[in-house]
């Protein structure tokens, strides 16, 4: 598999990931069978330029997002604030009561920097 194929691979798979989705919720709103994305994703399909645009439009991203090799960076063009909030929760899931306690703790110190 190429190195472009690889990183589309995984650009697709972080954001929808990062974005809450399912595959098949990104499927259906690609327009694309579950195990056809599956395949993208596992670098097993060799995908059209129209199906790299259905995916990157069901992403709510650009196309050209999906081709960068350094990696994808969380910001505005990509999440709205209810975006981010989600962001946040699927991190947070995988923290323990006590360490969750620590990080609300730091984030209300930053958030008493910024008044």
């Amino acid at each position: 598999m190429s190195e472009l194929i690889k990183v589309i691979c995984a650009n697709i798979r972080e954001v929808r990931k990062i974005k809450g989705l399912t595959q098949e919720e990104l499927a259906e709103k690609c327009g694309l069978h579950t195990t056809y994305l599956a395949g993208v994703e596992r670098g097993e399909r060799n995908i059209t330029m129209q199906t790299l645009e259905k995916i990157a439009h069901g992403l709510e991203i650009s196309p050209i997002e999906l081709l960068k090799f350094e990696g994808l960076d969380i910001d505005e063009q990509f999440f709205n604030k209810q975006e981010k909030l989600k962001v946040l929760l699927n991190i947070m899931n995988d923290f323990n009561e006590h360490e969750l306690s620590r990080i609300i703790n730091i984030v209300q110190e930053i958030k008493q920097m910024y008044k």
